[in-house]
């Protein structure tokens, strides 16, 4: 089995309160969590402030090609949304 990380971190625009922030981090680890079960998804370094996140996906996959295919992918779907954007994206495959 092959396992694909990829870690992104967003700058989080016009919050007010870190509920806000919390919101946006939420909808980012459901939009991960609806692309099936072969996805895991936390938020990493969670002091990151009020204005930055940063979230790191895994896949599990018998093919590190098809690993790769599907975090680039996902790297797309996550990049730009309301009130954030990527800023840094890394893919490690073990």
């Amino acid at each position: 089995m092959r396992v694909g990380l990829l870690t992104l971190s967003y700058q989080l625009f016009g919050l007010r309160s870190i509920k806000e922030r919390r919101a946006i981090v939420k909808h980012l680890v459901a939009q991960v969590h609806a692309q099936g079960p072969a996805f895991a998804v936390c938020e990493i370094d969670p002091d990151g402030g009020l204005h930055r996140a940063s979230i790191r996906v895994a896949h599990l996959s018998s093919d590190s090609v098809r690993t790769a295919s599907a975090l680039a992918h996902l790297c797309e779907k996550l990049e730009r949304g309301d009130g954030y954007e990527v800023t840094g994206a890394e893919t490690e495959m073990l």
